[in-house]
């Protein structure tokens, strides 16, 4: 009797314990692939034909909270970082459009002095921010003073300002007489922007042929004065296809890459509703056309709308709201398959915009909230800034047009980024000659096992980057 129950009890148990085992194998089971799906690629054929186009990342930065900035940028790693220094020029007296070189450099100078605690703070600060950090230094002057040769009640509004033609050469003698003191006090420049955004009249509007009259005014005053001055970095349009106003005439296109060490351009097209990489890549056929082979400088980029409905239900970057895009994690991805696709497109350095923002600020690009709080792209953007600083130079490669992006290290493709910025998961197949080390962990959403697909198909979730190395 007690075996037989005994042998009752072991059948009831066995067929509990299959039951559990199959639940358990049923919940295990991988989910269904993705519909999408993209395969990925040749990489020692793709990487053995690339072009070299060199991946630097950078930031836009503010001399404030000088300790909390100094401690993160070691962990960020920019190859450049772009700030202002010095007065504020729009609030300086106005310059006389007829002073000679020694009057401008007394102007700058007295300007200065009038402010010694604000200089101080700020040859402080740069020293602690770029000491040790390996990172050029790009200044942006946002407009020169006001000259007797603007309208007065143009001089003192607070926008739509247009340069005059009678001030190009004094304006040129205040830009050697400041680069001359920012350098006399300490505050490093390797590149400067001359004017901010001169197509527009938010700073202070230069028409094209001015601009370049402008530049090679400065450089002529500069030898004159004995000034060295740094790489001039130009015209800095708000937007890449605002370039085209140098493009109408044959002889403003030379002059172009004829004035200006490096062009530079700011990526805000999607603010004009024009796809930013299409305009990217018609700006750099454009100057490749004209002889132009260097890369062009990115000096301000972010992503303003992530869809067409954003800006009406006003949730972009532009904005400070608790629901402004760049707080939802498809923004981290938007924003690193713009970056690869400006790189690989011939564009760099890339100055995000912007690390923190600002107390005093208005919009809501910062890798870091006004608080000091890590917005979702900063893991992203920081990943991908140390992987591009991994070697003396990393060049970036489509493998797959705005998904899949190879870095390319010593003549190899060592590294693998896979973008979706769509709201839907991605199947992503890789090709056996493509290996990934298992040691790779550098991901912000991990390739996942799915089930029904092709062999080897795996799922990355929606609105995610995995970026992994290979063998």
């Amino acid at each position: 009797m007690n075996q037989h129950r005994w042998s009752l009890c072991g059948r009831s148990l066995a067929a509990v314990a299959i039951a559990l085992l199959q639940i358990a194998s049923a919940r295990a089971q991988a989910p269904a692939c993705p519909a999408e799906v993209v395969t990925c690629c040749d990489v020692a054929r793709v990487a053995s034909a690339a072009p070299d186009q060199r991946l630097q990342m950078g930031l836009q930065i503010w001399l404030e909270n000088t300790n909390v900035v100094a401690a993160r940028l070691r962990e960020l790693r920019p190859a450049a970082l772009r700030y202002s220094g010095g007065p504020k020029w729009r609030q300086a007296p106005r310059l006389d459009s007829k002073a000679n070189y020694e009057a401008v450099r007394r102007y700058v100078v007295d300007a200065f002095e009038k402010e010694p605690d604000l200089v101080r703070k700020q040859v402080a600060s740069v020293k602690e921010i770029f000491g040790g950090l390996g990172a050029e230094a790009h200044l942006v002057i946002w407009e020169p003073p006001p000259t007797t040769a603007e309208q007065s009640d143009a001089a003192k509004a607070k926008d739509k300002r247009t340069l005059p033609e009678a001030a190009v050469s004094v304006t040129a003698m205040f830009y050697v007489a400041l680069l001359d003191e920012l350098r006399r006090r300490g505050y490093p420049v390797d590149v400067v922007e001359l004017s901010n955004e001169p197509d527009g009249d938010w700073n202070i509007q230069i028409p094209p042929a001015r601009y370049l009259k402008l530049v090679a005014e400065t450089r002529r005053q500069a030898k004159i004065h004995g000034v060295t001055l740094p790489r001039i970095a130009g015209p800095g349009v708000s937007h890449i296809s605002a370039l085209r106003g140098y493009f109408t005439e044959p002889a403003l296109a030379k002059g172009l890459i004829d004035s200006v060490d490096l062009v530079s351009v700011h990526a805000w097209d999607d603010r004009v509703n024009r796809d930013t990489v299409e305009e990217a890549r018609n700006a750099r056929r454009q100057l490749d056309r004209l002889g132009y082979h260097k890369t062009i400088l990115v000096s301000e980029f972010a992503v303003t709308f992530l869809g067409p409905t954003d800006r009406g239900r006003r949730v972009g970057a532009d904005l400070r709201a608790p629901d402004a895009i760049s707080n939802q994690p498809g923004y981290a991805a938007k924003t690193l398959a713009l970056a690869l696709d400006l790189a690989a497109s011939g564009y760099g350095p890339l100055l995000y915009w912007e690390m923190f923002d600002p107390q005093w600020g208005k919009a809501s690009y910062g890798l870091y909230n006004q608080r000091g709080e890590p917005r979702p792209v900063l893991e992203a953007w920081r990943d991908l800034s140390g992987l591009s600083r991994q070697a003396d130079r990393v060049s970036v490669v489509p493998l797959v047009p705005k998904v899949i992006f190879g870095l390319v290290r010593d003549g190899k493709i060592s590294t693998v980024a896979v973008v979706n910025a769509s709201t839907k998961p991605l199947g992503v197949v890789m090709r056996e000659n493509m290996h990934i080390a298992a040691s790779s962990d550098r991901q912000r959403g991990k390739l996942a096992e799915c089930s029904g697909g092709a062999r080897g198909t795996k799922a990355l979730e929606p609105n995610s980057v995995a970026i992994f190395e290979l063998n």
